[in-house]
């Protein structure tokens, strides 16, 4: 196959866009503002990023601004054992969340609220200066991660359900699926075809998924989404945001992760780049080995892979139960999957 990159590989982001709508102040709002003893006058905007379990707000006075997040109290049942990970972290790679009256979340019968100072500054968009930065950063917060306790944590535990995960995505290799999806508008016709072309390689990937044995190893306090949104960059720091994404993961998985959705992001920015992020990333995959965080780039490679093929499988599942929560992800899941590949230049394959 000719690396010639088409459509629409690096076309999709879902994670773009977050317009805000200025609402009226509530009751709940103002009781919680009152609990983290916040009496100025404030305005209230509410922002419009998809996330599975809470609401995003800032809320905004003449000399600060801060963000709000609301999540219903049965989407709320690890939040205070995030909250307490966050409240012990040393180091200032990650949000700092305000103390109320009797601690870090105002609970009311429907709502759990939290509250943190907005970082100030921009979210990652592209910039390869800032990459080194970016990734020495990412290490140095999990290894304050990996300082914290999983015994006794009431954090989850995410699992990885092996089986599972290789039936539903082997249905990508099967043309009569692909055909359902496209039916349904769930792809395009461009990405079917990229599908198919691909047939070889997503098969190679589903062959070569890890064995659960090796995905429990490695167990710590993680970030599990650290994509392009959730990086701040000001001219003296770079900070990652998003405490819903604490969970307990293999830190192998989620560092790989990272790797992609970072310099994936900016391929998306500017596809020309595409020849310097494979040079990058053949030097950090070296450099994490040498740091003994990996073992070879293939690791990083199918680490990576795993987590992508579970994304699918669990969507795949929703989409057989009914559910559409997660389907705007779909496609862009499918390309994140091929677009892998062109991240570590995978020229042996042939499709």
């Amino acid at each position: 196959m000719k690396f010639n990159i088409s459509d629409p590989l690096f076309k999709i982001e879902t994670n773009a866009g977050f317009n805000e709508k200025k609402i009226s102040k509530g009751r709940v709002f103002t009781e919680a503002l009152r609990y983290f003893n916040m009496k100025k006058k404030y305005s209230l905007y509410l922002i419009n990023k998809k996330t599975s379990n809470s609401k995003i707000y800032f809320v905004r006075s003449k000399k600060n601004n801060f963000v709000l997040r609301s999540s219903t109290s049965q989407d709320s049942k690890y939040l205070e054992a995030k909250c307490k990970v966050v409240s012990k972290l040393k180091k200032k790679y990650f949000i700092k969340l305000l103390k109320g009256k009797n601690g870090y979340i105002f609970k009311t019968k429907n709502l759990y609220i939290i509250l943190y100072k907005k970082v100030e500054g921009n979210i990652f968009n592209g910039q390869i200066n800032k990459l080194n930065k970016i990734f020495y950063n990412m290490i140095q917060l999990h290894k304050d991660f990996k300082n914290k306790s999983i015994s006794n944590s009431d954090l989850p535990v995410k699992k990885y359900e092996i089986k599972k995960i290789k039936k539903n995505v082997k249905l990508l290799t099967n043309k009569h699926f692909i055909n359902k999806i496209l039916s349904k508008n769930l792809i395009g016709k461009k990405t079917k075809k990229i599908i198919i072309e691909n047939s070889f390689y997503i098969k190679k990937c589903i062959n070569n998924i890890i064995p659960s044995q090796e995905i429990k190893r490695n167990l710590q306090v993680v970030h599990d989404d650290l994509n392009h949104s959730n990086i701040i960059i000001s001219k003296n720091y770079i900070k990652f945001v998003d405490l819903e994404d604490l969970i307990v993961e293999n830190l192998k998985i989620s560092i790989s992760f990272g790797i992609f959705k970072i310099l994936r992001h900016v391929v998306f920015i500017n596809i020309n780049k595409i020849n310097y992020i494979n040079i990058y990333a053949k030097k950090l995959c070296d450099d994490l080995i040498k740091k003994k965080i990996f073992t070879s780039c293939g690791e990083i490679f199918n680490m990576c892979a795993l987590r992508i093929l579970n994304d699918l499988s669990l969507i795949i599942n929703d989409l057989y139960a009914g559910e559409k929560k997660y389907l705007y992800d779909f496609e862009k899941k499918i390309l994140n999957l091929i677009e892998l590949r062109y991240i570590f230049k995978l020229h042996e394959l042939k499709s």
